[in-house]
C-alpha cells in the first residue's frame, strides 16, 4: 500500500511541475526570417533577418544579419541596399557591436560602433561617449520585445542607438489585427515605437510599426517603415 502511495505522489508531482513550467518558446536563433517587401500593394524587393549564435571577443553573443533590397522597378523610385551586421548580448539583446552599410536614395553611409559595457562607453571612431544604461538597435528591439510578450507586457522603453545617434523610446501596443501574408493568415498585435523626441529612429527614415502574431510564437510576421515616399512593408514570406 505504502508502495502504491509513493507511485501516485510521484505522479501528481510530476503532473504539478509541469503545470507550473514556463511556455516553450518559440526559438527564432538560428533560423533565417524571409521577408517580402511591398510598396503601396506593388512588390517592391525582398530581405532577411538572420540570427544565430556566435563569439566576438571570446565572448557568446547573438549575431543579427539582415539586408534589403528594392526590385528594379522601385530602384528608379527610391533604390534600398541595406545590410546590417548586429552582435548582441546573449541574454537580453542589448547592443554590443553594430556595422551598418546604409543605402537609401541618394543617402549613403558606413557606420561602426562598439559598446564597452563594463566601463558603459559607447565607441565610435574612437570617439567615446558615456552611457548610463544598455543600449538597442532598432532591429534588435524587435526580438527583444517579441521576448517580452511572452511575460504578457505591454509598454516598453529602450534607449536607442542607430548611426550615430541615440533616442529613448517608448513602445505601446496600439492594436489588434488580422493580416494574411504568404506566410498564412495570422491574428497580430501591433506595437508602435516613439522616440521622445519626435524624430525617426532609423536614419534617414521615419517611424517603424511592427505586427506580431497573436499566438504562442509571437512571430514579426510584418514591419513598416516610412521612407521618403511611402512605407515599404515588410511581409515574412518564410523561415529557413
Amino acid at each position: 500500500m505504502k508502495y502504491f502511495k509513493s507511485i501516485l505522489i510521484s505522479i501528481f508531482t510530476i503532473f504539478y511541475l509541469h503545470a507550473e513550467e514556463p511556455i516553450n518558446i518559440y526559438n527564432v536563433i538560428n533560423k533565417k526570417l524571409n521577408y517580402q517587401l511591398e510598396f503601396k500593394n506593388i512588390p517592391a524587393g525582398h530581405g532577411y533577418i538572420l540570427l544565430k549564435r556566435d563569439s566576438l571577443d571570446n565572448k557568446l553573443v547573438v549575431k543579427l544579419k539582415s539586408e534589403i533590397k528594392t526590385n528594379r522597378l522601385i530602384d528608379y523610385l527610391y533604390k534600398i541596399r541595406n545590410k546590417i551586421t548586429i552582435y548582441m548580448d546573449e541574454n537580453d539583446l542589448s547592443l554590443i557591436k553594430v556595422i551598418n552599410k546604409i543605402n537609401e536614395g541618394n543617402y549613403k553611409k558606413n557606420h561602426q560602433a562598439l559598446v564597452d559595457i563594463k566601463n558603459m562607453k559607447l565607441i565610435n571612431n574612437g570617439d567615446e561617449k558615456t552611457i548610463n544604461q544598455k543600449i538597442y538597435s532598432p532591429l534588435s528591439i524587435i526580438f527583444s520585445i517579441r521576448e517580452k510578450l511572452f511575460n504578457n507586457e505591454e509598454n516598453f522603453y529602450y534607449k536607442t542607438y542607430s548611426n550615430g545617434k541615440q533616442r529613448d523610446i517608448n513602445i505601446s501596443l496600439i492594436g489588434k489585427e488580422r493580416i494574411k501574408t504568404s506566410f498564412g493568415e495570422f491574428n497580430t498585435i501591433i506595437f508602435n515605437p516613439i522616440s521622445n523626441d519626435k524624430q525617426s529612429i532609423f536614419k534617414n527614415s521615419g517611424d517603424m510599426k511592427i505586427w506580431y502574431t497573436d499566438d504562442d510564437k509571437k512571430l514579426p510576421i510584418k514591419i513598416e517603415i516610412k521612407i521618403k515616399y511611402g512605407s515599404i512593408m515588410l511581409l515574412l514570406d518564410s523561415i529557413e
